[in-house]
Protein backbone atom coordinates (compact mmCIF):
# COMPACT_ATOMS: atom_id res chain seq x y z
CA UNK A 1 0.00 0.00 0.00
CA UNK A 2 3.14 2.42 1.02
CA UNK A 3 3.89 2.52 -3.15
CA UNK A 4 0.50 3.34 -3.80
CA UNK A 5 0.62 6.52 -1.41
CA UNK A 6 3.83 7.30 -2.74
CA UNK A 7 2.81 7.45 -6.27
CA UNK A 8 -0.47 9.11 -5.18
CA UNK A 9 1.34 12.14 -3.54
CA UNK A 10 3.96 12.42 -6.01
CA UNK A 11 0.87 12.94 -8.65
CA UNK A 12 -1.11 15.17 -6.74
CA UNK A 13 2.40 17.52 -4.54
CA UNK A 14 5.10 17.24 -7.19
CA UNK A 15 6.98 19.17 -5.25
CA UNK A 16 6.73 17.26 -2.10
CA UNK A 17 10.09 16.48 -0.60
CA UNK A 18 11.11 12.81 0.06
CA UNK A 19 11.84 13.26 3.82
CA UNK A 20 8.40 14.61 4.13
CA UNK A 21 6.61 12.04 2.62
CA UNK A 22 8.84 9.43 4.33
CA UNK A 23 7.65 11.20 7.48
CA UNK A 24 3.68 11.24 6.72
CA UNK A 25 3.51 7.84 5.62
CA UNK A 26 6.75 6.33 7.35
CA UNK A 27 8.40 4.79 4.86
CA UNK A 28 12.05 4.96 3.17
CA UNK A 29 13.72 7.31 1.25
CA UNK A 30 15.12 4.67 -0.99
CA UNK A 31 11.57 3.39 -1.49
CA UNK A 32 10.37 7.03 -2.38
CA UNK A 33 12.84 7.30 -4.72
CA UNK A 34 12.48 4.43 -6.42
CA UNK A 35 8.79 4.91 -7.26
CA UNK A 36 9.34 8.02 -8.54
CA UNK A 37 11.96 7.07 -10.99
CA UNK A 38 9.93 4.08 -11.81
CA UNK A 39 12.54 1.27 -10.61
CA UNK A 40 10.20 -0.08 -7.91
CA UNK A 41 10.43 -3.88 -7.89
CA UNK A 42 6.79 -3.70 -8.29
CA UNK A 43 6.30 -1.01 -10.77
CA UNK A 44 3.85 -2.28 -13.39
CA UNK A 45 1.19 -3.03 -10.49
CA UNK A 46 1.51 0.67 -8.57
CA UNK A 47 -2.08 2.40 -8.77
CA UNK A 48 -2.02 6.11 -7.16
CA UNK A 49 -4.31 5.67 -3.93
CA UNK A 50 -4.89 8.36 -1.27
CA UNK A 51 -2.73 7.72 1.86
CA UNK A 52 -5.80 8.40 4.38
CA UNK A 53 -7.89 5.92 2.65
CA UNK A 54 -5.14 3.77 3.33
CA UNK A 55 -5.45 4.58 6.37
CA UNK A 56 -1.49 5.51 6.56
CA UNK A 57 -1.69 8.51 7.67
CA UNK A 58 -4.64 11.37 9.24
CA UNK A 59 -5.99 13.86 6.95
CA UNK A 60 -4.94 16.35 9.68
CA UNK A 61 -1.59 15.12 9.20
CA UNK A 62 -1.95 15.08 5.48
CA UNK A 63 -3.26 18.71 5.42
CA UNK A 64 -0.52 20.00 7.32
CA UNK A 65 1.98 18.56 5.11
CA UNK A 66 0.64 19.84 1.72
CA UNK A 67 -0.74 23.47 3.55
CA UNK A 68 2.68 25.34 1.71
CA UNK A 69 2.60 23.23 -1.60
CA UNK A 70 0.78 24.14 -4.76
CA UNK A 71 -1.30 21.14 -5.63
CA UNK A 72 -0.43 20.00 -9.27
CA UNK A 73 -1.67 21.35 -12.64
CA UNK A 74 -5.33 20.89 -13.15
CA UNK A 75 -5.36 19.47 -9.32
CA UNK A 76 -7.48 21.35 -6.74
CA UNK A 77 -5.96 21.31 -3.05
CA UNK A 78 -8.48 19.21 -0.51
CA UNK A 79 -10.39 21.63 1.84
Amino acid sequence: DKPDAIAWIIKHYPSMSDAQIAKLIGTTKNTIQAVRGKTHWNSGNIKPRDPVLLGLCTQTHLDAATASLKPAAGQEASA
